[in-house]
């Protein structure tokens, strides 16, 4: 690897890698194209540390590029640099392209500088073993009847009804969620951008680079099936009916724990209950993203799934850059939609724990507190301080 970091841009408008060009081209090494095909190609042929794509191209969309980018290089840092705020386009860049940050057009020079020393120092210090796909290991041939494998056994865990029967007891004996200050930084919408021109001819890649070194990529599901199965959950709601339903599905796998107020979130995360974190409260977005926002501050290894009828552009995007958050999924969601992306979140969670290194990569934006929090807001923030590095001094226990 050399000394200077390689950066991929893809973009349909000459003047914008034009325009890159110019702002980096002494300070990293350059890939320039406007094909999205073409940047996966390059990608799979580089070492490159971080690509940063548009997203409305001809051809193949910047979600659709950063997710084939993810599959073939997980190492590269990936983020989306867009005038286009659709919803339906940055859903894409969580649960698809799991980007760094989704900066908008025109973004200020320094702000794209600093995200992309960001995004170097997090790429340059993921271990080797996560930073390109293995090779399947050789399987047995499939046998007659065969059932597929499942995370846990039907023993291990309560029946559904039980798991129904717990959550509308845990709603029973719940009192009323207190009353939370919602006074917090909310970020604009993004400024809209000008129409797309497509620039016809492939741009002339700029770089002066090595070949790509070959390495291995962590394969997280070869954990043993009880740490897999350790990894509880908290789900945080005041809705009783996605309670119940959560609940029922997540509790097929494992342990689910309710909290129905953010002092019981810190409580059950204190406990050591929970690597996974679902929430569906989007009643008050601005305490969303700052429960979200603080969690993945002081807890990075904290992974969070946000399930909401929300679609808010400038609040997924708030989420993605404040908070990280692993997937984001509309209502309604079906059981097994949920059971799949809660058991890749434990997947994400047993990763993080094996290679701290890879934290960087989950840096987010640091929230600017209101001047006055609510008590309750205050209690919360003071439990999860408490609690950073717990996942860090655990491991080292051990």
């Amino acid at each position: 690897m050399t000394s200077k970091g390689k950066v991929l841009f893809v973009d349909d408008e000459k003047r914008v890698l034009n325009s890159m060009r110019g702002l980096f081209r002494r300070e990293y090494e350059l890939l320039l194209t406007t094909d999205g095909a073409e940047a996966v190609d390059l990608v799979a042929a580089h070492d490159v540390d971080v690509i940063v794509a548009d997203q409305r191209m001809p051809g193949m969309t910047g979600v659709e590029v950063l997710g084939k980018v993810r599959q073939i290089s997980p190492r590269t840092v990936r983020i989306l640099l867009t005038g286009y705020a659709d919803p339906q386009a940055i859903e894409g860049s969580i649960n698809v392209g799991e980007v760094f940050r989704f900066l908008s057009k025109p973004c200020p020079p320094d702000v794209l500088r600093e995200t992309l020393k960001l995004a170097i120092a997090a790429a340059r210090a993921t271990p080797a073993a996560v930073a390109r796909p293995a090779a399947p290991p050789p399987t047995a041939p499939p046998q007659p009847d065969a059932q597929p494998p499942v995370l846990s056994t039907a023993a291990s865990v309560p029946p559904p009804q039980a798991a129904a029967q717990n959550a509308a007891r845990a709603f029973a004996d719940a009192a009323p969620p207190p009353e939370v200050d919602t006074e917090a930084v909310r970020q604009s919408p993004l400024p809209a951008g000008k129409p797309r021109t497509h620039w016809d001819d492939r741009t002339e890649i700029v770089m002066s680079g090595d070949s790509s070194q070959e390495v291995r990529q962590l394969e997280v599901a070869q954990e043993s099936s009880n740490n897999v199965r350790s990894v509880g959950v908290a789900i945080f709601t005041v809705n009783p009916k996605f309670a119940e339903s959560a609940i029922r599905t997540i509790s097929l796998d494992r342990s689910a724990t309710l909290a129905t107020t953010l002092v019981k979130v810190a409580e059950v995360l204190e406990q050591g209950e929970a690597g996974v974190l679902v929430t569906d409260f989007t009643s008050d977005t601005v305490l969303l993203q700052n429960m979200i926002g603080t969690l993945k501050q002081h807890l990075p290894e904290l992974v969070t799934i946000v399930v909401s009828d929300n679609r808010d552009t400038s609040d997924m995007i708030n989420l993605i850059n404040y908070g990280q958050v692993f997937r984001y999924v509309e209502k309604p969601i079906d059981s097994q939609t949920l059971r799949t992306d809660v058991n890749a979140a434990v997947l994400k969670h047993l990763q993080l724990l094996e290679h701290p290194e890879l934290i960087q990569r989950h840096q987010v934006l640091n929230l600017t507190a209101p001047a006055e929090g609510s008590p309750t807001f205050n209690q919360f923030i003071g439990k999860v301080t408490r609690l950073r590095g717990r996942w860090t001094n655990t491991t080292k226990s051990h």
